[in-house]
């Protein structure tokens, strides 16, 4: 495939999409579209599954402020409040975002309080499925976080439940997504 395109073909496809209606410059030009439509973005929350140890997509029409860290902060708000339809939370009620950043090589560091460990049920499966339901849902959700740090009230912590080593930050696993 082809990356660059010569400039006929360019501005064929640039008028394509004015005609086809796709806002180059930004939400609210066309006539009948209101300012912060095309802000919504459908979201996909990574969940367990209530019958196999698995994780399963959920998902969700939300609000992009088109700023990665604070779209990112929200995905992890909607994960610990759990999901709308049935597949069960990955992390246990108490659990709070302390903080969030995105340093300049796509590492995602997601702080939480210590509940999260604390109040973990433990096991190796669900330490994954917990693990790896912050990163699928970060990583294939932000086009900027390509991995995800995980530090408990401030801290880097050896594990979560005492099963996967946290030294390093982790990549999307797809293995666990049915």
């Amino acid at each position: 495939m082809n990356v660059f395109l010569g400039g006929i073909a360019a501005r064929r496809i640039a008028s394509w999409l004015i005609i086809a209606g796709v806002v180059l410059h930004g939400p609210g030009m066309l006539p009948g579209c209101a300012a912060g439509e095309s802000d919504k973005q459908v979201v996909h929350l990574y969940f367990a599954d209530a019958k196999r140890p698995v994780l399963i997509a959920e998902a969700r029409m939300m609000v992009n402020p088109g700023e990665p860290t604070a779209f990112s902060r929200q995905l992890v708000v909607e994960l610990i409040n759990g999901s709308a339809r049935g597949n069960l939370a990955t992390m246990p009620k108490e659990t709070r975002l302390r903080s969030f950043f995105l340093l300049g090589d796509g590492t995602a560091v997601v702080d939480f309080s210590a509940d999260l460990r604390e109040n973990h049920p433990g096991s190796c499966r669900l330490e994954q499925l917990t693990l790896f339901s912050i990163v699928n849902s970060l990583i294939l959700n932000v086009p900027e976080v390509d991995q995800v740090k995980i530090l408990i009230d401030g801290a880097e912590v050896p594990t979560l439940a005492g099963h996967l080593p946290l030294p390093f930050p982790l990549t999307a696993d797809m293995l666990l997504t049915r």
